[in-house]
């Protein structure tokens, strides 16, 4: 059996907790080959992985971030490498990984949790700037992470907190100790010649962490200063670097500790100095899991710690001295307490070495990881689909807004959902990931061979199990991207109007006859538009589905106030296209106001024919009796103030506008086309002949007349239990699920 490949994507190899730590645990695999990357300069721990046979890639970015461009030098790293696995440790490195992960969604992308990032400890020590940093930081972390796989936590608390801050799945993270190797820390063990901590003259007490305000040693400093006053030849040794060295310093000067107190700097050889201790402290008010007390546990020391959660998972009132975090009394009491009468706490040292070797012996950890990647690989292997929607553009259309509705929800159930589209656009639409463009070429449909290898090589990138075709040139792109570069992936159309009315020719017959000929299904907005695509495509018989379209789950929808006040207000909703019949509802709406001239028309929504449309409200004298509003971002608050929404389409698939207004409980009114009779009937609403403007205008009165509270209430119910987007995903992921199994 071949060993799994890991690629390790670190910020540095500098020696600090979460480097050495996995450093340990990739040098005692057995079945997995691990290999290196540090993305910013800092390679201390470079030459102890080369010496044990790993490859290490150093791309020694001296930026703080460049995010870009470590992007692009792992790219490259990755093509040349293709692991099974990448796993991302801190900050930076995550963010990196996770922006590689959508270039690369065939390898198992896992994070790490190795501290407490986001506890209140946190925030607590820094400025208002700092904090607003932190919370930036925390928003793209979270932005991020739904791209990883799996995380392994180092501490159950860490995988609790930042777990629930990230919005992170428990069965997602799996919790794994940072582990040591026993043997490097014999406590009978012979220090080497000519290194030498120890003042024989003194009680050493040691702490072994980076120089922050967050390890609690200005605590230690001052309570050093009161058992002083108790034990005179006590000395305290500082194993660390970092930035508030020159603050500890300070105060070691003002409390005159200076014959106490000694900064080591950053020492490798930890074991050694731990041999010559008599005592570890650590007054941490925040960890990861703490690799330093691990060690100090290993070597048999009598430890301090305070009582944080991470500290606690190491150690116990059994095996260590436990105190009160940020309590300078409680940890100065307890050091007197034992520095005066150490015999008689030599047990815990014992039994700190013997629990260690249980819970956290380095050959354990590494096989635990093994078997974890192993479980991660198996389990992505069996995980859900990977889709690919394709629309036209980002446009405020319903086959768009669709299309994006459905991803958000098919990405909320697990599935790996990438949106693409033929051509670029500037809507907003409601998808919560980034979308691609092929940068098609509008005067290239036909022939458009950069646009079709650009989708070639996001397919291919992406390895979806489905692509679906979403309405307008979306079909055309993804069968000749097919034909011309071989790829084979399902391709399912989503038709979301009434195809033979656009059917002119006996070109176009033939042309959409050899693309409907290349697909494996298509999902078909209503019956109106499966039985429009049987009677002139009849092959597709056992192909076409009926999906309808559907809506989001809204709580509430504040209505806008409409002017003037004290009129009727009519409202519709659409782009300004041929099919919306915007010339016909300004007929129907000037027969109305020879009924009742206290009524007003909303249009809402833009496009090409608008200024025809303005043109002709002009000609008519209208302008005073219409308003125009073209796209807005909420057009359910216009709906919910209306007193009637209308709709004389003249092609229709499902509109979407009709079960909007029925979920707002406005009455409507709709000619009968495509499947706008599937929605409409006596018992929602009022259905009208096709262009029988008389009709029209008399079913406006009478829903002004006899305002019916039953009918909008059967109305909302129908939408509630046959179209929202919640249900529907369950239906599309069945059709997915029969597609790939064929």
């Amino acid at each position: 059996m071949a060993k799994i490949k890991v690629l390790y994507v670190i910020d540095t190899l500098e020696g600090y907790g979460a480097e050495k730590s996995l450093v340990e645990i990739a040098s005692n695999f057995k079945d997995t080959q691990p290999v290196f990357v540090h993305i910013y300069q800092g390679d201390m721990l470079k030459s102890t992985l080369e010496e044990r046979g790993v490859k290490v890639y150093s791309l020694d970015l001296v930026e703080k971030y460049a995010f870009s461009k470590a992007v692009d030098k792992l790219r490259v790293i990755l093509n040349q490498e293709r692991p099974d696995i990448m796993h991302a440790t801190l900050f930076r490195s995550e963010i990196i990984a996770r922006k590689l992960k959508i270039q690369f969604p065939e390898i198992c992308l896992v994070g790490s949790f190795v501290s407490n990032a986001y506890s209140s400890e946190r925030y607590k020590e820094k400025n208002l700037i700092d904090r607003l940093k932190l919370n930036y930081f925390f928003n793209l972390d979270k932005k991020w992470a739904p791209h990883v796989d799996y995380f392994i936590s180092n501490s159950h608390h860490i995988k609790k907190v930042t777990g629930n801050a990230l919005g992170i799945r428990d069965e997602k993270i799996k919790v794994i100790h940072r582990g040591r190797a026993s043997k490097d820390f014999l406590p009978e063990k012979e220090c080497h010649k000519g290194v030498n901590y120890k003042d024989s003259n003194k009680i050493n007490l040691l702490n072994v962490s980076r120089l922050i305000p967050l390890k609690g040693q200005m605590d230690l400093i001052r309570g050093l200063s009161k058992v002083r006053n108790e034990v005179p030849n006590v000395k305290l040794l500082f194993a660390g670097s970092g930035p508030y060295r020159n603050s500890l310093e300070r105060e070691t000067k003002k409390l005159n500790l200076q014959n106490n107190i000694t900064f080591l700097g950053r020492i490798e050889n930890i074991n050694k100095l731990l041999q010559q201790a008599d005592f570890f402290v650590y007054p941490s008010y925040s960890e990861g899991l703490p690799g330093a007390l691990i060690e100090a546990m290993m070597a048999e020391k009598i430890i301090f710690a305070s009582d944080i959660p991470e500290n606690l998972e190491c150690v116990n009132e059994e095996t260590a001295i436990i105190f009160k975090k940020g309590d300078v009394d409680d940890l100065s009491e307890k050091l007197i307490m034992v520095l005066k009468n150490p015999q008689k706490f030599t047990h815990l040292g014992i039994k700190a070495r013997k629990r260690a070797i249980e819970q956290f012996e380095i050959e354990n950890i590494s096989q635990e990881y093994e078997k974890s990647y192993v479980d991660f690989i198996a389990k992505k292997s069996k995980s859900k689909l990977r889709v690919l929607h394709l629309i036209q553009k980002p446009q405020n259309r319903g086959a768009e807004t669709f299309a994006a509705q459905l991803a958000n929800k098919q990405t909320k159930i697990g599935q790996k959902v990438l949106l693409v589209s033929v051509f670029s656009g500037n809507a907003d639409l409601s998808w919560e990931d980034e979308i691609l463009t092929l940068n098609g070429n509008l005067n290239k449909r036909v022939f458009d061979y950069k646009a079709w290898k650009k989708l070639s090589r996001i397919i291919n990138q992406f390895k979806p199990d489905i692509i679906q075709a979403n309405a307008g040139d979306t079909l055309k792109y993804a069968v000749f991207s097919k034909l011309m570069f071989r790829w084979n992936v399902p391709i399912v159309f989503r038709n979301a109007s009434e195809v033979g009315q656009y059917l002119n020719s006996t070109f176009q017959k033939g042309f959409n006859t050899f693309l409907y000929k290349s697909i494996d299904q298509v999902i078909s907005v209503s019956q109106a538009s499966q039985l429009d695509l049987l009677n002139h495509f009849p092959f597709l018989k056992g192909k076409i589905r009926v999906i309808p379209i559907g809506l989001e789950q809204i709580d509430s929808i504040s209505p806008i106030c409409l002017k003037p006040q004290g009129v009727k207000h009519i409202i519709h909703v659409g782009g300004f296209s041929f099919e919306k019949n915007h010339k016909g509802l300004i007929r129907i709406f000037e027969n109305f106001l020879k009924i009742d001239e206290q009524a007003h028309l909303h249009l809402i929504g833009d496009g090409p024919l608008r200024k025809e449309v303005e043109n002709l409200v002009r000609i008519n004298n209208l302008s005073k009796k219409v308003s125009f509003y073209g796209f807005v971002n909420n057009p359910l608050s216009y709906i919910k103030a209306g007193d009637v929404l209308v709709l004389p389409s003249i092609i229709e698939g499902l509109p979407g506008v009709l079960l909007e207004a029925m979920y707002c409980r406005t009455p409507v009114i709709a000619y009968n086309v495509g499947g706008v009779s599937e929605i409409v009937n006596k018992e929602t609403g009022e259905l009208i002949p096709k262009n029988d403007v008389e009709k029209f205008v008399n079913a406006i009165s009478r829903t002004f007349l006899n305002k019916d509270g039953l009918k909008v209430d059967r109305a909302k119910n129908m939408v509630d239990n046959n179209y929202m987007n919640s249900t529907l995903v369950k239906e599309f992921n069945a059709v997915y699920e029969e597609v790939r199994s064929r």
